[in-house]
């Protein structure tokens, strides 16, 4: 009488699953979730090293059924993100590395019998044998592997049907050809579902698991082995597939505000070794506004010190005396550090401040060494010369003040014309002759840096209703870069400030510029394509070897407008560029503020990082810092299995 009732419940799962099946696909399409089973949907980039000392150990001791375990365990995260295993299996997550190196361990282990290429060669022969229906080709290759039940095998389950249970495969070398490892979901996942009270569809759903869930799971799987086996893994040191090392939380330096979190500033040390970052947490709906200036460890990620504290508010609200002029009441004021640089010996960290000075501390210490008092409003930009003697700052006030950085003595003051703007942007020339200033009325100016006297003005009174225009010094120290209201790159001699070229092309006002370390190349970038420029036979003259593509849309009214920085790492290889992407799981496609690293000499995109907005490669060459909701910290490949 029990072997009856549990017939007829077999009977009546199976058949309320046909109409669930059946429901869903009567469907409208459009009511369906459009996912492309084939598509990526995790960050390769942002996933922990795959540990697979275990496996070895399994395998090396021959237990099968460890070893399998343990490679289900591995591949989890990728198949099922977030634990999902009623969803789509996306076998396209796993990365290359992890399946190449699996397989490899199961073909060594078994000489040749189990292993994804084993597999992957049986399923060629049962898909060349059922080109059409691939239900009907994955029932062959679980015949040939030993996966489904054979005629007259009892199913101690009443939910198995056709595949067997992971406790009914064989794990040993008496199996067949491809039978480990096992594609399936374990019991005890399954036995979770079927353990749940007063759920209707437990039934349905451990049914589907044990069942449909090959006949969808197998064709991907295999379609990307057969491509992941062959796929070239990334040269270790190569930015083609970053991992993501640390992440800098600027909340632990805020632990009682509500504000949201703010990067007003960054710096990484000429050794690599340390980073110096501004910050605030401010709104307007949410006060006290509170801003804190701290250094932070590049290798480990923790805080080393927290330089200096105080309150962050809108210019708007500021008491008296006032550190903004009129008309910059939303710039936010306090003590906030609006621009950080370290000295070229890493030993010591400045900050130009919001409230008018410049400060001096120890970067192994802490120690607070000078103020450099005397300018009367913010101090908005701030450059340290080659040589370590001289200390540039801008200030809000309209000058331009030297220092000598060693004495803290006040060189010169160079007064800038009101209708000019405020500097935004100082930098030295390699040779620290020379001073150029950027500010925010698109006005740039090359100076003498030792006696204050303006060389030539290279952009004149661009206005505001352009995106700030950037500039850069070549690091061979001939060339000054800057954009134009034209949309044109000029070059300009950097001593002289002769113009020598001027290179067009871009349909948008140029927003970044950076050479290659040798000087040969010149990125540019307005935003919406990016133009790699090579330097011709010893000639000022620069041309065109590549285009780049920056912004991922499928037609989205929302379109962001990207930051269109770009940087080179220090060995000239790479180009990091700031780009739209689209996100990896979304329903709503909106592009988002993302990084795209390409290869120099290709011009093909390497890799690419989501939801991060401005970056910088440490000077060594050891990571690349990006900001997003945390500061991350990325390093080049370090291969993802250990």
């Amino acid at each position: 009488m029990m072997r009856g009732n549990m017939k007829q419940l077999k009977r009546l799962a199976y058949l309320a699953l046909g109409l669930v099946l059946a429901t869903t696909l009567s469907w409208p399409v459009s009511l369906q979730a459009q996912v492309d089973p084939t598509a990526q949907q995790t960050n390769w980039a942002q996933a922990q090293a795959v540990d697979v000392g275990a496996l070895r150990s399994h395998l090396a001791a021959q237990d099968w059924p460890a070893a399998d375990a343990e490679t289900r365990r591995i591949l989890d995260p990728w198949i099922h993100p977030g634990g999902a295993i009623l969803g789509t299996p996306l076998a396209t997550n796993i990365p290359p590395e992890v399946l190449q190196t699996l397989d490899r361990l199961w073909v060594e282990a078994s000489g040749g019998r189990f292993g994804f290429s084993v597999q992957q060669q049986i399923w060629a022969e049962v898909r060349a044998a059922n080109p059409v229906d691939s239900a009907v080709a994955a029932k062959a290759f679980g015949d040939r592997v030993g996966w489904t039940r054979p005629p007259g095998m009892a199913d101690p389950t009443f939910i198995a049907g056709e595949w067997l249970t992971e406790s009914e495969i064989n794990p040993s070398l008496d199996a067949p050809v491809g039978h480990l490892p096992w594609a399936g979901v374990s019991w005890e996942q399954i036995a979770k579902i079927l353990s749940v009270e007063s759920c209707g569809s437990c039934t349905i759903d451990a049914m589907y698991l044990q069942g449909e869930r090959f006949n969808q799971y197998l064709p991907l799987l295999f379609s990307w082995v057969d491509t992941a086996l062959e796929l070239p893994v990334p040269a270790i040191g190569s930015w083609q597939q970053p991992q993501l090392a640390r992440s800098i939380d600027l909340k632990s330096l805020y632990p009682n505000s509500q504000c949201p979190i703010h990067t007003a500033s960054s710096a990484i040390s000429p050794n690599g070794a340390v980073i110096a970052i501004g910050s605030y947490s401010y709104e307007r709906s949410c006060s006290p506004g509170e801003s804190a200036l701290a250094l932070w460890n590049a290798e480990r990620g923790n805080r080393i010190i927290t330089l200096h504290r105080g309150p962050a508010l809108e210019a708007a609200a500021q008491g008296n005396p006032p550190q903004e002029p009129a008309g910059q009441g939303t710039r936010i004021v306090g003590d906030v550090a609006n621009a950080v640089a370290f000295t070229p010996d890493s030993q010591f960290v400045l900050a130009g401040m919001s409230y008018g000075v410049v400060r001096l501390w120890s970067a192994t210490t802490g120690q607070q060494i000078r103020t450099f008092e005397g300018h009367r409003y913010a101090v908005r930009a701030i450059a340290i010369s080659p040589d370590g003697q001289t200390l540039a700052s801008a200030s809000a006030d309209q000058t331009l003040k030297l220092w000598n950085l060693q004495t803290g003595q006040l060189l010169r003051t160079v007064p800038m014309n009101a209708a000019d703007g405020m500097v935004h942007t100082l930098r030295f020339s390699p040779d620290g002759q020379r001073l150029a200033t950027a500010t925010d009325q698109n006005t740039l100016q090359l100076w003498n840096a030792t006696t204050g006297q303006l060389v030539r003005t290279l952009v004149n009174r661009a206005t505001n209703r352009y995106p700030l225009i950037p500039l850069a010094f070549s690091p061979d120290g001939q060339t000054l870069a800057t954009g134009d209201r034209d949309h044109s790159v000029k070059l300009w001699n950097a001593t002289t400030g002769a113009r020598q070229i001027t290179l067009t092309g871009h349909t948008e006002p140029v927003r970044h510029l950076a050479f290659s370390p040798d000087s040969q190349r010149l990125a540019t970038s307005d935003g919406t394509t990016a133009r790699l420029w090579t330097r011709q036979a010893n000639l000022p003259a620069y041309g065109v070897v590549h285009t780049l593509t920056l912004n991922q849309s499928v037609g989205h009214p929302i379109q962001p407008t990207n930051l269109g920085e770009l940087a080179f790492s220090p060995d000239g290889q790479t180009l990091a560029t700031s780009t739209l992407l689209l996100p990896l799981v979304e329903s709503e496609p909106i592009p988002r503020q993302g990084i795209t690293l390409w290869s120099v000499a290709t011009g093909q995109s390497l890799s690419q990082l989501h939801d991060v907005s401005q970056f910088q490669f440490s000077p060594n060459g050891r990571f690349l810092m990006a900001q997003g909701q945390r500061v991350q910290l990325w390093h080049p490949s370090r291969g993802m299995v250990q």
